[in-house]
């Protein structure tokens, strides 16, 4: 078999999605990337407004494994579609480079959204695309194996949580309360959103993880490996998440909305009345969450900007995302996208719309997946014994400092906002 280099590989790429582009300029449409499970279910969206607009959309599913590469190749070959569904956390990464056209200054596309979801999209204060899809960290939880420690539903105090916890373990000596994968960043950022202390300082160019909000939510995170309320594993080692659920192997599972779908995919084997959600504990209670979602942006050399626009605004519309919400069991971030049928009154969706409501963005810097994914690696260290709390935190902030010593130069030249 002939081996394909790496340089090649981006090439083929980028002659692919070249081809994308090209077909849909040929008849005078659009061309739209979208991402993942979301992406290949997009094509539902789309009749009405074809039929409305005559504008014919050609959609490429891309999954999320290799996305942001390939965006980064589209760019450098000029061959990015007119509109892309992105992670909001690429945003910094891709407006630096100048591969997204901001929305229009007159438009009406960024009303009506949950503040978390509109500051997820914005860099040094100005909106680079629209949200389009919101997201929370919350805790599944099955109601009879809380039940049988008298518990209705996890405590939202770190403190009565553990009590909770302990419960369990007593009651189950060989089974945990949770699940928190040594490499899944999300329970640790979600206990530290809690205590309110920003991850970096100084304008964005050192990090604040030895701050004591951080170090407290660190705290936290060790002790429920500590006590074993959590396998020390990670993802590659735990198999079938929702057979050990349904097994009882742990009692709460963390995760996010693309979990109710899966589970009611499943409710023949795990029946909707076994489980329910609640919401991130918190030092002193439940407080803020931290914004996750995905957005929709129109590309820099996008041939028809006005259309483009028109597709991104019926897909960002409140309609869209309940039709959305309806298929893939994604959220709008449109609170009145919430009245629609299936969200209205329904107990999951309320609790994600409240976190949702009260949630913030994480750091609008290019490098911010780079920095999660070295205080997570830090993190997974100390829980394997190789730092203690206060000596993690200080190594995430001298391996935070290093990744953002170009931001530090470029600021004290004028050169970065």
């Amino acid at each position: 078999m002939a081996l394909i280099t790496r340089r090649a590989a981006l090439g083929l790429a980028a002659g692919a999605s070249l081809a994308a582009c090209a077909r849909g300029r040929r008849d005078g449409g659009l061309t739209w990337w979208a991402m993942g499970t979301t992406g290949e279910n997009a094509p539902l969206l789309l009749p009405p407004f074809e039929r409305a607009t005559g504008i014919h959309v050609d959609i490429q599913t891309v999954p999320w494994t290799g996305a942001h590469e390939k965006l980064l190749t589209g760019f450098a070959g000029n061959s990015l579609p007119d509109v892309t569904m992105l992670n909001s956390a690429w945003l910094p990464e891709l407006a630096l480079v100048g591969a997204l056209a901001p929305p229009p200054a007159d438009s009406l596309l960024l009303a009506d959204q949950f503040p978390g979801a509109l500051a997820s999209v914005q860099v040094d204060g100005r909106a680079v695309a629209v949200p389009w899809t919101a997201d929370s960290w919350v805790q599944y939880y099955r109601r009879d194996l809380l039940a049988e420690v008298g518990y209705a539903a996890p405590p939202l105090v770190w403190a009565e949580w553990t009590r909770m916890a302990q419960a369990i373990k007593r009651r189950h000596p060989n089974r945990y309360a949770t699940l928190h994968l040594l490499d899944w960043p999300e329970p640790l950022f979600a206990f530290a959103a809690q205590t309110g202390e920003p991850f970096l300082r100084d304008r964005d160019t050192r990090g604040n993880f030895s701050s004591a909000g951080f170090r407290a939510a660190l705290a936290f995170y060790a002790s429920i490996y500590a006590a074993g309320f959590s396998p020390r594993i990670t993802g590659a080692e735990v198999g079938d998440t929702y057979i050990a659920f349904r097994r009882g192997w742990f009692a709460i599972l963390p995760s996010d909305a693309v979990t109710i779908g899966d589970l009611r995919r499943r409710e023949n084997v795990i029946p909707r009345k076994l489980w329910a959600v609640a919401g991130t504990p918190g030092p002193s209670g439940a407080g803020t969450a931290l914004a996750r979602g995905a957005c929709l942006a129109v590309s820099h050399n996008a041939r028809d900007p006005e259309r483009a626009w028109r597709l991104v605004g019926y897909l960002c519309g409140a309609a869209a995302q309940q039709r959305m919400y309806g298929i893939t069991g994604d959220l709008p971030t449109r609170p009145s996208a919430w009245n629609g049928p299936g969200l209205a009154g329904d107990p999951v969706s309320d609790l994600f719309a409240r976190q949702i409501a009260d949630s913030v963005a994480p750091p609008a810097v290019p490098e911010w997946e780079r920095i999660v994914t070295e205080v997570q690696l830090v993190a997974e260290h100390m829980v394997r014994g190789e730092y203690g709390v206060d000596a993690a935190t200080r190594e995430m902030d001298k391996r935070v400092d290093r990744i953002l010593e170009k931001r530090r130069w470029l600021l004290d030249r004028g050169r970065a906002a």
